[in-house]
């Protein structure tokens, strides 16, 4: 019997999350198609060109068009008396997309750039040369920028330009940021702090200096991690704001009420289903705590294994954060194995799985 069909990805003005926008990315450079890839500041826009150009096995060329001087991407012309010409010198980064493969990667594109920055850039995606040096024939091109909404001093491409590019915009997902937040370390509590607050928590651009992004919510938790208990408050805010900083610190304020140990070693589960246990704070809270002390080198009796899968399946856990959960715990094997020597970890694990494969398809 054929497999059952994938539901198609639906079409978006609002943008695609990280996963998607890296997929479509991948189809159209693969495709030698040009993208400008448009997204807030600091929602991994650097990150997935990065991870596209190794997806492609090439080296990536990151231009940040703002920060260069039209010299640095034109060259500078130089007389030739012997020719009685003028001759065009290329930078470096020229001579390397034109010997070899490389992906050249356009980021700030929309900032505001002169037209000589323009021109340049109309020619490297337009012509896929620079004056009269021309790419490799493996050469691709990604361009970035920020969306016009972002505070963010942008300045209007002509329409020939945009037209020569296929357009994605990067959406804020807080599900895609904790599945990579997860894998990079970051902090449990305020990886915690955003799957209970979503998006309005992973993104707010209120017009302060510091504001919370996914970049700046990873910067935040190596400084919640390196600064000592009377620092960390101002050391966060230095990278999120202090709204987001008090907010973070509410929420840890539940999160260290929290006695993983009780849970795990004696069984003790709490009601999840009555009064203040039962609000999502609460519940974000204890899973994201439960699996840090799991995942942080505590010592787990055989004994003491049921009790895990008896947490994940007590009343009133909501199975997105139950599978929040698994990805923190599989991310150390030796424990995963042992848990899934369990038939009843197993089969609570499967329901999980189907249920958020159905959800999100």
């Amino acid at each position: 019997m054929a497999g059952k069909m994938k539901k198609p990805l639906q079409v978006s003005r609002e943008g695609y999350s990280y996963s998607q926008t890296r997929k479509l990315v991948e189809v159209a450079v693969r495709a030698g198609i040009a993208v400008l890839m448009r997204g807030h500041p600091g929602v991994g826009k650097s990150a997935l060109a990065a991870e596209v150009a190794g997806a492609l096995g090439l080296p990536m060329i990151d231009i940040r068009l703002a920060q260069r001087d039209p010299a640095e991407l034109a060259g500078v012309c130089f007389p030739d008396h012997d020719g009685q010409v003028l001759r065009q010198f290329p930078p470096e980064w020229v001579r390397d997309a034109c010997d070899h493969p490389v992906l050249v990667f356009l980021d700030e594109i929309n900032a505001a750039v002169t037209r000589l920055h323009q021109a340049a850039a109309y020619q490297i995606v337009l012509e896929r040369r620079v004056g009269p040096f021309a790419f490799h024939p493996g050469t691709r091109v990604l361009a970035a920028g920020n969306l016009e909404e972002d505070n963010a001093i942008v300045a209007s491409l002509s329409s020939a330009l945009c037209n020569r590019f296929a357009h994605v915009v990067l959406a804020v997902d807080a599900r895609d940021w904790l599945e990579w937040a997860s894998a990079a370390g970051v902090d449990e509590a305020i990886q915690g702090y955003v799957a209970r607050n979503g998006e309005e928590a992973l993104y707010t651009h209120n017009g302060d200096v510091a504001f919370p992004s996914p970049r700046s919510w990873e910067m935040a938790s190596r400084m919640y991690q390196a600064a000592d208990e009377s620092l960390r408050k101002r050391a966060v805010a230095a990278c999120v704001g202090v709204e987001a900083a008090e907010k973070l610190f509410s929420y840890i304020g539940i999160y260290r009420q929290v006695h993983p140990e009780r849970i795990v070693l004696r069984g003790e589960i709490p009601d999840f289903t009555q009064g203040k246990r039962s609000e999502p704070s609460f519940l974000s809270a204890v899973v994201f705590a439960v699996a840090a002390w799991l995942t942080n080198g505590a010592e787990l009796p055989d004994e003491a294994l049921p009790n895990v899968v008896k947490f994940l399946s007590a009343p009133g856990v909501d199975p997105e954060y139950a599978f929040l959960f698994l990805r923190q715990v599989r991310a150390k094997g030796a424990l995963y194995e042992r848990l899934k020597a369990l038939p009843e970890f197993r089969s609570v694990a499967s329901n999980l799985v189907s249920l958020r494969t159905e959800l999100y398809r």
